[in-house]
């Protein structure tokens, strides 16, 4: 397969994954607005079919089938934290800049303009959004409603 038709597949997949994501019937929506911070866009973590990328050979695996990851960089491990996170490679965006604002806001990727997305099974776990973002999960009606 091309280079160039990897890129434009994974594009497409990006499109059809997003509009997924905000389509989809979820128990839970997305509160509040973005405080313009950028931890979210200095603290990623990416993950494979293998778990959390743990060391930057796998990451730059994931670029050679991904042009989306040539958009970040190491940015520290994540340490003392529960076993499976430790060791954890935390990753940032190329195009932030010194104000923590993004420099390619108009035409950011999808994977930037999801976030944060809904993802049941993560939130049902305690997954939640960084600490002091302007964004929270919450459920989409009170329980009493669910009751009715």
């Amino acid at each position: 397969m091309s280079n160039k038709f990897l890129k434009i597949k994974n594009f497409i997949e990006d499109i059809i994954l997003s509009v997924k994501n905000k389509f989809q019937s979820s128990k839970y929506v997305v509160k509040g607005k973005c405080r313009q911070c950028g931890k979210c866009c200095s603290n990623i973590l990416f993950s494979n079919e293998n778990g959390y990328v743990k060391d930057i050979e796998t990451f730059k695996e994931m670029q050679k089938k991904h042009f989306i990851y040539n958009f970040f960089y190491e940015n520290g491990k994540i340490t003392n934290e529960e076993k499976e996170l430790e060791g954890v490679i935390l990753f940032k965006c190329k195009h932030l800049n010194r104000n923590n604002k993004c420099n390619i806001y108009f035409i950011r990727p999808f994977f930037c303009r999801d976030y944060p997305s809904i993802n049941p099974d993560f939130i049902k776990m305690g997954g939640t959004t960084l600490d002091d973002c302007g964004f929270k999960f919450a459920p989409d009606k009170a329980f009493i409603e669910y009751l009715k």
